[in-house]
């Protein structure tokens, strides 16, 4: 597997704002000089649209293979989603990861029934790679997928709200997400996020041997998801 890694990443201590971070990961092209300014990890809301909504059902029946009885039959749902980052002015931005400038296009949303009564939400990554599967080559773009779990109940009633009446409108706001970084800045927004979905991926380098990982994508701190339905009203006009 080639991943499409174009840029140095480095993590270092040496930094720009020394009194305001301790370390920070920096990026840097063919010639050695850095791309951008330090990237730190960024903890405030950042906020998508939900541009795809799909309800699935998904009937599964297999049977014991020794004596072709035993035919068990498994029904399961789950909502899969497209997602883009908002293009309101003050909540817009781009994203893409360590060692490329690319702009990640790819944003998918699965929502999934919890098997232990828990609700959780989880970001998933990957810069993109070339790789070869039953001798076919193939190429993955650099993709971002959230994953959330819902409680029964929770999930029920989700799905039953997605389904009928369907919403006109849905968005997701994320806060506190693992791996996402920014430049450091005293605003509660930013125009550019970059990513660091796997370290060994992304050619990570730790020249100083500072011996400890950086945050990678996983974790979420709190997580709205939210729907809308929205219709004409009649008004009577005053004469």
């Amino acid at each position: 597997m080639n991943y499409c890694v174009d840029n140095r990443v480095v993590l270092s201590t040496e930094r720009e704002h020394k009194n305001l971070y301790e370390w920070s990961i920096k990026e840097f092209d063919a010639k050695g000089r850095q791309i951008g300014r330090d990237q730190v990890p960024w903890g405030y809301s950042l906020y998508f649209e939900v541009v795809e909504l799909i309800p699935s059902c998904n009937l599964r029946m297999s049977t014991d293979d020794r004596d072709g009885s035993g035919t068990k039959a498994e029904v399961s749902e789950h909502i899969f989603g497209r997602l883009r980052p908002s293009i309101e002015a003050r909540q817009s931005g781009t994203y893409s990861m360590f060692g490329t400038q690319r702009r990640i296009t790819d944003f998918g949303l699965f929502i999934y029934k919890s098997a232990n009564d828990q609700d959780e939400c989880r970001l998933w990554g990957s810069i993109g790679y070339e790789t070869e599967w039953d001798f076919e080559s193939q190429k993955q773009e650099d993709s971002i997928q959230a994953y959330i779990h819902l409680s029964p109940p929770k999930f029920e009633h989700l799905m039953g709200f997605v389904k009928f009446p369907r919403p006109t409108s849905a968005g997701l706001r994320l806060t506190g997400v693992s791996g996402f970084y920014s430049e450091w800045s005293p605003s509660i927004r930013t125009d550019h996020i970059k990513i660091l979905a796997n370290a060994a991926d992304q050619q990570l380098e730790d020249p100083q041997r500072l011996g400890f990982n950086p945050p990678v994508l996983g974790r979420v701190r709190e997580f709205d998801l939210s729907f809308q339905q929205k219709y004409p009203l009649m008004v009577k006009e005053r004469d």
